[in-house]
């Protein structure tokens, strides 16, 4: 009867651990809630960042200044860890990466980087499309 009542208490053990692990937040953050175009608009700035599956980006920024558009864009590569994103800018001949954090809230994407907070919206991709 004591081994009896002991496999009981051990398999009540195991059911109740498997019940606490299973039932824990699941608010990591997922490739597929980046996925797909973002737009940011400040004053005289545009920019939009689009997110692909495969793990690269592409960014484009558009500075009108006295009814002159100036069109910058750039390419790279992304990747996440937890709340962490690592962007990789690839442009002439060298690149820089930068590391942020960022949270996905449906429609909204923010991303915070040296002191700065940013908060995207989320758009069509061809938003983008157009100037890539």
């Amino acid at each position: 009867m004591k081994k009896y009542s002991y496999f009981l208490m051990v398999m009540l053990l195991a059911i109740v651990s498997v019940g606490f692990a299973s039932c824990g937040k699941d608010d990591e953050p997922k490739v597929a809630d980046i996925v797909g175009t973002w737009q940011l608009t400040e004053d005289d700035e545009v920019t939009l960042i689009q997110f692909t599956k495969d793990g690269k980006y592409n960014e484009v920024n558009i500075v009108s200044e006295e009814g002159v558009a100036d069109l910058y864009i750039y390419h790279g590569t992304y990747t996440l860890s937890g709340n962490k994103l690592t962007l990789t800018y690839e442009f002439a001949y060298e690149s820089e990466t930068v590391v942020c954090t960022y949270s996905v809230k449906g429609d909204k994407l923010t991303i915070s980087s040296a002191g700065d907070t940013n908060t995207l919206i989320r758009v069509e991709d061809s938003v983008i499309q157009r100037y890539l």
